[in-house]
């Protein structure tokens, strides 16, 4: 029999969420500031999802901080590990496509 500890679980999605949306948070930001001509619009859209980036960020620390407070019995489920794995879905794409962008792709 499998017992998966969620808490654990959780807090890995967590873990890599924040990881991944600090990189994205430096990259966008860096392209926001960037001396290189870039069109208002992108100039734009790297501000937004610097701060989309950004929030992810600061909600993934915020969610590991109250789950290492104590025992959250919410926030140690099967469900809410699948409420996590969506930003951390999402981030991982904005990753993936930063990562093609910075490899010539």
């Amino acid at each position: 029999m499998v017992v998966i500890a969620w808490r654990d679980a959780i807090a890995a999605i967590d873990v890599a969420t924040a990881l991944l949306s600090g990189l994205n948070f430096g990259y966008f930001a860096r392209r926001f500031t960037s001396v290189a001509p870039e069109r208002l619009s992108r100039r734009a859209a790297a501000a937004v999802l610097a701060v989309v980036a950004l929030g992810t960020l600061v909600e993934s620390v915020a969610l590991l901080v109250i789950g290492a407070e104590g025992e959250t019995p919410a926030l140690a489920s099967g469900s809410w590990a699948l409420v996590r794995a969506l930003p951390f879905t999402g981030t991982l794409g904005i990753s993936g496509l930063i990562a093609r962008r910075m490899m010539g792709g």
